[in-house]
């Protein structure tokens, strides 16, 4: 891993190149976007002594951070011990404070098959507020599983939020963080007023991993960085080209660029060995049904709910952002844009509120840069399509200086579903409030709920 530290547009010129082209020997952790603002770059064996002659040759600073990163992400899966000794204050946004949940799940890196089992386990535990939901199947034919909280399974037309993560493959913290997300939308309501208010008058869908395919294959080697920290599907098309007398096989697409918004525009990239491959069309075709399922479910999903749904929220790894649309370009904004900026900064000082986790707000290129500009987003198409009122994507812990930020420290994970469900209570309050004001539901007696229960 190479910290790259560039002084001039000519430097930054040159970087951007090469982060544009699909040389699978390159994997940069975040796009070069501002003179003298770093760049991680992972560089795979066998092309570092080329790429140091290089940056010497343009006399591009940089140095190594990380020697061996298999070696690396071996001492990332050992288990952190516990601390017997109290945290001192400004260690509290690292603390792990699992053993105070009702079970064990959480607070560690779990399989897809395990998350599963665990949806239904809660389903049989919770049968008045939890139902397991599937919207797909993926291309070696794992369902794509969620759960609908609420009270009114049957026959709902309840207004909706929708939660999903792990759309990227390598984003672990992203699918625990919608994980801790449904736990505790059960356990407090059985003991929270307040939550009790939410799942009585929202029907709230959370599907925790909606790259299934790709979330199992980065946990067949996880010390090996070119498996750990793939992104895309693993869609079983396959690009061969011949490369220096070798052959070289691409497979997958990025999911979070395969959405019908500006498809095929900026931030992506129509060759199939790019981290960033759109794939050959929005949402695919028929006859390529084996390909970008994951988008496909969440379109007619979305789609089904469409006069129902009041807020579709992303989760990613990393940078610590709340982006709200457009990101398709600089200045590109909702009629409504001043509606998401103000919930935003909302949510983003509540995130604060907890921990001091600092979040920044805006579209994505208000945030990151020019450069960061992406078309094909979820949460783009969800607010021009959907019609969705609030559309957010989350960048999750840690910020985007760091460099290991995909290897989130499992001692964060709690507290980054803590902090990051204090935001997403900002928007759900928001969106209840618009509800009854626009008489969309009739309200429950919650507070005859809440005094049963206690």
């Amino acid at each position: 891993m190479l910290r790259i530290s560039p002084e001039n547009e000519e430097q930054m010129q040159f970087l951007f190149n090469l982060y544009l082209t699909d040389d699978e020997m390159l994997n940069f952790w975040k796009p070069p976007v501002r003179i003298n603002e770093t760049v991680d770059v992972m560089i795979y064996p066998g092309f570092r002594d080329n790429l140091e002659q290089l940056f010497k040759l343009k006399s591009i600073p940089y140095h190594i951070k990380v020697a061996d990163f298999g070696r690396y992400l071996e001492s990332k899966q050992e288990t952190a011990p516990r601390r017997k000794k109290p945290l001192k204050e400004e260690e509290r946004r690292l603390r792990d404070d699992s053993t105070k949940n009702l079970d064990l799940f959480l607070g560690e890196y779990h399989s897809y098959d395990n998350i599963v089992q665990w949806l239904k386990n809660l389903e049989m535990q919770f049968k008045d507020i939890v139902k397991v939901t599937s919207i797909g199947v993926t291309s070696e034919g794992r369902t794509i599983y969620g759960v609908k909280l609420g009270t009114k399974h049957a026959n709902s037309a309840a207004p909706v939020v929708w939660i999903d993560a792990g759309i990227h493959a390598r984003e672990w913290a992203a699918v625990h963080t919608a994980l801790y997300l449904i736990k505790q939308l059960i356990a407090e309501y059985y003991l929270n007023s307040k939550i009790a208010n939410y799942l009585g008058q929202l029907d709230i869908y959370i599907y925790p991993c909606l790259n299934p395919d790709g979330y199992e294959y980065t946990r067949l080697k996880p010390n090996d960085p070119s498996v750990r920290l793939w992104r895309k599907n693993r869609g079983s098309t396959k690009f061969c080209k011949w490369k220096d007398g070798n052959q070289q096989c691409c497979q997958g697409v990025d999911l979070n660029r395969n959405f019908a918004f500006h498809f095929g525009e900026i931030g992506s990239s129509s060759s199939p060995c790019s981290d960033l491959y759109h794939g050959k069309e929005a949402f695919s075709e028929p006859e390529t049904r084996q390909n970008f399922l994951s988008c496909r479910a969440v379109r007619d999903a979305v789609l089904s709910l469409r006069n129902r749904m009041q807020a579709y929220i992303t989760l990613h790894t990393y940078s610590q952002l709340w982006i709200y649309p457009y990101s398709n370009a600089f200045l590109s904004y909702s009629s409504d844009v001043k509606d998401l900026k103000a919930v935003a900064a909302e949510a983003v000082k509540a995130i604060k509120q907890l921990y001091g986790t600092n979040y920044h707000y805006g579209t994505g290129p208000e945030k990151l840069n020019f450069a960061d500009a992406f078309s094909g987003g979820s949460s783009d198409w969800a607010k021009a399509t959907g019609n969705v009122k609030y559309s957010y994507t989350i960048e999750l812990r840690p910020s985007k200086l760091s460099w290991n930020g995909f290897i989130l420290d499992k001692r964060e994970l709690i507290p980054t579903g803590k902090e990051t469900f204090e935001g997403i209570k900002v928007v759900i309050d928001k969106v209840i409030d618009e509800v009854n004001k626009q008489g969309m539901t009739v309200l429950p007696d919650i507070k005859a709920r809440y005094d049963s229960v206690i």
